[in-house]
């Protein structure tokens, strides 16, 4: 408040002291034969100054200092012989300068060169006896009207790719959503996300990034109707506001228009990128009543789009909306649910192909919801991450696994799941302070790790295997088959096991491309001694499939489902591996045995 005050003071001392000029100066010019100096003394005065000092009666210019040649672009003598008219065009600010005392305004001047030029002219008046005259103080405004702009612009626009900004966007949607009421016309919101950005930040730098977002926006507008508005809202995301179609086929027709553009390989920096985008629509009135509604309607469509595998447009319905209700309510549960007991770890058995015998198990997180029944991991599992829960979660599952081996045979191992992100010194300290805090032997655990880990952070994963089995961890490499991961990498990081996908075992033996794939698996685990179990094994055919093996273990409901904790005794009755016998949980002739029905 204090810099603004004297800031103010300043100013209107300026202003003094350049009206005490031209005073002056007016003088000097009517009485010059006896005060040249004096004169000259005040020209010079006012020549070092930027602002324009002019002198006038009536129209004519009477004197002026050096700055109003400068502004006008040409000579002094040329502009000395101005009137005002000449260079103040506007005539309504023209009348206000030479007609009121004192004014104050903005305008434009005209140069020489047909320039217009933004000023700021503040205008005084003095009488010499009868004679009028008027001391015009002109300022350049360029630099602040380009400043002015630039902050009026920045304030409606991304700073980065200069579309339009979250603000400006909702401004116009709540514009657009009056315009349809009064119309009986739809507007169509749009919501964009980019798959695959954090690859192209992570490869090609954050400045790069910044210029192929820039790409991306010129494209988007340079592809759709000029009346469409395209926006960024924040990082790789966008919203492309259709503010008046007849149907919802139109906003359909839009949405996959920009899922074509974006999903195509992108020319950028001398390579093809591949970007890629999800994409979520919702129409006013259609699907939501307010600008906020849509909004909200929209995001939901577009997570369901990214959830749903990403690269493809999703449209808002009402199911959509059912669902997000209920994945707010397990994400406000969970916290709970893992303190009261609702979820926990059961264990699905694995045994030996070739005779049934029980080799170990595999900790499965499971949820028991007082209101959804049964919730699949999958669907909480993705919540504890979002919450920054899955380290608890984890936690909750090792210890239970840890509890429950801790009264099994060494030789029977127990397999736990972890997550991509989970792949850090966390999890080691985690397993290692567990171990000791049940004095429990580690070489009885299993981690068993998805290959997107390796996508991640080839590096950091392979030092983490290394660091788990110096504790005597074995590592096995989950849903082999169907991720991205090289065969490569089968001895690059040297894994205990690996575990074929149901996705694969489901078609066996009938199926011939998928029976040859699976062989080929066998054959390439045997020859680098890795040891395989087969997930989902549910028929006797797959199992007779796989019986020739001696190194496959398998699991399914062929077997048993998944079981709790306190279930598993009742198995220490049947051999182990180490007793090879006959197909114990193998079905019978007329009865198959299911050693449990939980989920």
């Amino acid at each position: 408040m204090a810099s603004s005050a004297i800031y103010i003071i300043a100013i209107i001392a300026t202003e003094i002291a350049l009206i005490g000029i031209g005073y002056a100066m007016v003088y000097a010019v009517r009485h010059s034969s006896a005060a040249t100096g004096r004169a000259n003394q005040l020209q010079a005065l006012l020549d070092v100054l930027d602002e324009c000092v002019v002198v006038s009666s009536g129209l004519q210019i009477v004197a002026a200092n050096e700055s109003l040649p400068r502004l006008l672009e040409t000579d002094k003598q040329t502009a000395e012989n101005y009137l005002l008219s000449d260079f103040i065009r506007d005539r309504k600010a023209l009348d206000t300068l030479v007609a009121d005392e004192t004014a104050c305004i903005e305008t434009e001047v005209r140069t020489a060169t047909g320039n217009m030029v933004a000023v700021e002219i503040a205008a005084h008046t003095t009488y010499d006896g009868d004679i009028k005259q008027r001391i015009f103080e002109i300022r350049d405004i360029r630099e602040r009207k380009a400043a002015q702009a630039k902050i009026e612009f920045l304030a409606s626009h991304d700073p980065l790719t200069r579309l339009h900004n979250r603000e400006t966007m909702h401004t116009s949607l709540t514009q657009a959503i009056a315009n349809a009421e009064a119309t009986g016309n739809r507007c169509a919101l749009i919501w964009i996300d980019l798959d695959h950005f954090k690859q192209i930040n992570d490869t090609l730098g954050h400045a790069m990034g910044d210029k192929c977002l820039c790409a991306i926006a010129d494209k988007l507008v340079s592809e759709l109707a000029s009346d469409y508005m395209v926006s960024r809202i924040g990082g790789d995301e966008f919203i492309v506001l259709c503010p008046s179609i007849p149907d919802a086929l139109e906003a359909r027709l839009v949405g996959q228009q920009i899922r074509r553009v974006l999903n195509q390989p992108f020319l950028f920096a001398g390579r093809n990128v591949n970007v890629g985008a999800s994409i979520g629509v919702a129409i006013y009135p259609d699907n939501a009543g307010s600008a906020e509604e849509l909004l909200k309607n929209a995001d939901i469509a577009l997570y369901r789009a990214k959830d749903n595998g990403r690269g493809i447009y999703q449209h808002f319905t009402k199911a959509l909306s059912e669902e997000m209700a209920r994945q707010n309510a397990l994400s406000k549960r969970l916290p709970e649910a893992m303190k009261n007991g609702e979820i926990t770890a059961y264990f699905q058995p694995t045994v030996r192909a070739t005779d049934g015998a029980l080799t170990g198990f595999e900790a499965l997180a499971r949820w028991q919801h007082p209101d959804f029944g049964f919730v699949p991991p999958e669907e909480f599992v993705r919540i504890a991450e979002e919450q920054g829960l899955i380290t608890e979660l984890t936690d909750l599952v090792f210890r239970t696994t840890i509890m429950t081996a801790s009264n099994w045979p060494q030789h029977i191992r127990f397999s736990v799941n972890v997550t991509p992100p989970q792949i850090n010194s966390q999890l080691i300290d985690q397993v290692r302070r567990l171990t000791r805090e049940y004095d429990f032997d580690p070489r009885q655990l299993e981690i068993e790790v998805t290959e997107d880990a390796l996508i991640q952070d080839f590096e950091k994963t392979s030092n983490m295997f290394s660091r788990l089995r110096m504790l005597g961890i074995q590592v096995a490499m989950d849903d082999f088959g169907t991720g991205y991961t090289s065969i490569a990498n089968l001895r690059r990081l040297n894994f205990d096991r690996i575990k074929i996908d149901k996705v694969l075992t489901t078609d066996l033996p009938g199926h011939r491309r998928t029976a040859g794939i699976v062989k080929a698996m066998l054959v390439l685990a045997r020859e680098l001694e890795i040891a395989v179990t087969a997930e989902g094994i549910e028929t006797e055919a797959q199992l007779e499939f796989l019986r020739e093996y001696d190194f496959v273990t398998v699991q399914g409901y062929l077997f048993s489902r998944p079981l709790p904790a306190a279930a598993l005794d009742e198995l220490k009755r049947f051999p182990s591996a180490e007793k090879p016998v006959d197909r114990i949980f193998l079905p019978q002739k007329d009865k198959r045995i299911h050693l449990a029905k939980t989920a």
